[in-house]
Order: structure tokens, then C-alpha cells, then sequence
């Protein structure tokens, strides 16, 4: 019995141990492009992935120390992969076993380093073009929270000694400032409460698709979610039809990749319906909001010809390079708003400062 409960003990520390194993994206795509270096060679796998072991450290040289295991019992890459189901996606482990059942593993790791270098360039091309814009917007609420709580409790004694009736703005920015400057804990734990509680209202399940076809419906924002999404969906499924894989086996792998949940509400429809017997194309008329006129045509003449995953990897290029452009001249894009934005704050302050002033001058 003793003995029992110290495998448990261990299976479950082991397990603790694997969940806590994380790995970047650039550091999972650097071991596939490895992996694929050395299969490329004339190495077997096993010698291929002791290769990898001997070179690596941290958290890679841990699953690949797990990864050995496996194979030396005679287990598949795939199965020793799927021990660490935080690092790699069901897409990778899928991609990988069909590439060791059919034969095609060195071609299957080939598409995965496309697929990952893909994604990752552009997971960096967005998150480097929304710096310049939250850069902008954070600074302009910093100096605004700076003047509300530095410098209007020094002129305050001015608006006392006016003694006239102060107009609304100038009565709610002093009240701010006083909250500010004699509660200023509550105000800072009212706004860790505030931003937690929309952290959870955003991320529950019931209210995504409501807040997520808010985004997609947003100007320049929306526009961007809707080419990553499409971007992501079309590189997955032509690069795993190209593969050998099905549609009815590929999407419900779609749903993994995708973060929108409106496009994976649309997949699950998909899903039904090819089920049925109804083309890909044939649901998608259905969502237009998601999916544009130009892409449907594309899909449907992919699914008349025979020439699917060619025409979805023509499109995952296609929307790349619209996101590479649009992410590139974005600065030039939002800069209009971001002016507009810091001369409505800027102005509004300025203006419930100065209005009392005016005020009194004009009773003169």
C-alpha cells in the first residue's frame, strides 16, 4: 500500500513538474527547424533527438530527456511529444504522427517550421506595431493622472477663494483629485478590483463571442484580427491537407489555433456541415462579416479543382502580407486618432481649469 501512494506521489510530481515546463515560441521553432536539419542528415530519430539533448538545456533539455524515454520504449515521436501537451499543440503532435504513420515525417517537419516561422512573424510584426500606439495613449494618461494629483490640489485654494458656483467638469476633476490625493489606496485597489473583474468578464465563456465580434467590428483593429485569424486558419489547413490529412481530421484542429470566437463558432458549423455532405465554401457564404468575398471564390474554385490546400496557402500569404502592410504604415493610420484622443484629454483638462477663471473675469 505504502508503495502505491509513493508512485502516486512521484506520477504526480512528475506531472507538476511537465505542466510547469514551458517553452517560447521561437524556442519550439528553433528545436523543429533542428529536428528537421539533423532528420534531413541520415539520422534516426533516436540519434536525431540524443543530438538535440546533448546540445540543449533548461526547460528543451527536459523534454527532450522525456522525449528519449519514449522512444527507447519503443513509442512513437508523437507519443513522447504529447507528454508536454503545454509546449506542443495538437497541431504539431498531429502533423508529426501522420508524418511518422505515412512515412513523410522529414516533409511534415518541414511544413511545421514553415507553419511556426510563419506565425511567428507575425505575432511580431502585430505586437511591434501596437507599441508606438500604447506608448502614445499610456504617456498621455500618465501626464493627465500627473496633473490631476501633482498640480491641481496647489490651485484648488484658488477655486475657494473665487467663490462662485463651479461649473460640472471643473466639480467632477476636483473630486477626482480628491480622491486621489486623500484615498489614494482605495483608488489604486478599486482599480486592481475593476481591472481584474473585466479580465474575468472578458474571458468568460458565455460573453466571448459577444466581446469578440466587438473587435473584429472595431475600425483598423478589427481589420487586423480578421487577417491574423484568416491568415492562421488558412496556413493551418492547406499546409495539413498538404500534408495527407483531411478536412474532417484538420478542423478541429482549426479551433486550437484560432482565438476568436466567433471563427470558432464558424468552424464547429463547418464541422456539422461537411459532416452532411456540404462543401467548405457552401458555409462559408454564411459568415461574411468573417470571411471575405475574395477568399470564398478562392476556396471554391480550390474545392471545383482539386487545388484546396493550394489556394489556402495562397490566401495565408496573401493575408500576411496585408497584415505586413497594414502594420507597417499603422503609425501613419492611428496617428490622426491618437491626436484627436490626446487633444480631447489634454483639452478637457485644460478647460475645467481655466473655466471657473473665465468665469469670474466675465462677471467683471
Amino acid at each position: 500500500m505504502a508503495n502505491i501512494e509513493s508512485k502516486q506521489k512521484i506520477s504526480l510530481a512528475g506531472l507538476w513538474k511537465r505542466v510547469n515546463v514551458r517553452l517560447s515560441h521561437k524556442e519550439r521553432l528553433i528545436f523543429t527547424k533542428y529536428l528537421s536539419v539533423l532528420l534531413r542528415s541520415g539520422l534516426a530519430i533516436d540519434e536525431a533527438v540524443e543530438v538535440l539533448g546533448a546540445q540543449s538545456k533548461g526547460p528543451l533539455k527536459k523534454i527532450i530527456a522525456d522525449v528519449s524515454k519514449t522512444l527507447a520504449r519503443g513509442d512513437t515521436l508523437a507519443d513522447g511529444l504529447s507528454i508536454h501537451p503545454q509546449v506542443f499543440s495538437p497541431v504539431y503532435i498531429n502533423l508529426i504522427g501522420a508524418g511518422e504513420a505515412s512515412g513523410t515525417l522529414q516533409e511534415n517537419l518541414e511544413h511545421l517550421v514553415h507553419q511556426l516561422q510563419k506565425d511567428y512573424d507575425l505575432r511580431q510584426k502585430v505586437r511591434g506595431a501596437m507599441i508606438y500606439p500604447m506608448i502614445i495613449v499610456a504617456s498621455a494618461v500618465l501626464i493627465s493622472i500627473g496633473i490631476v494629483v501633482f498640480v491641481l490640489p496647489n490651485i484648488t485654494g484658488i477655486f475657494d477663494a473665487l467663490s462662485i458656483e463651479l461649473p460640472l467638469p471643473t466639480k467632477i476633476l476636483l473630486l477626482i483629485a480628491n480622491l486621489f490625493g486623500n484615498h489614494s489606496l482605495l483608488v489604486v485597489l478599486g482599480l486592481g478590483v475593476l481591472i481584474i473583474l473585466l479580465g474575468f468578464i472578458k474571458s468568460f465563456p458565455p460573453l466571448k463571442p459577444f466581446f469578440h465580434r466587438i473587435l473584429l467590428a472595431l475600425p483598423i483593429i478589427g481589420g487586423i484580427s480578421r487577417m491574423v485569424n484568416l491568415a492562421r486558419l488558412t496556413r493551418l489547413m492547406g499546409t495539413m491537407i498538404k500534408s495527407g490529412m483531411s478536412i474532417d481530421d484538420t478542423l478541429p484542429l482549426g479551433k486550437t489555433v484560432l482565438k476568436n470566437a466567433q471563427y470558432r463558432k464558424m468552424i464547429t458549423k463547418m464541422e456539422k456541415e461537411i459532416a452532411q455532405g456540404n462543401t467548405m465554401s457552401s458555409v462559408l457564404e454564411q459568415y461574411p462579416f468573417l470571411i471575405p468575398p475574395m477568399a470564398m471564390r478562392i476556396i471554391y474554385v480550390g474545392e471545383q479543382s482539386g487545388t484546396l490546400e493550394e489556394m489556402m496557402l495562397y490566401l495565408a500569404d496573401f493575408y500576411e502580407q496585408e497584415v505586413d502592410e497594414l502594420t507597417q504604415n499603422l503609425s501613419t493610420i492611428v496617428e490622426p486618432f491618437l491626436l484627436i484622443f490626446i487633444g480631447v484629454l489634454v483639452g478637457g483638462l485644460a478647460l475645467s481649469i481655466l473655466m471657473p477663471i473665465y468665469q469670474v473675469v466675465g462677471s467683471f
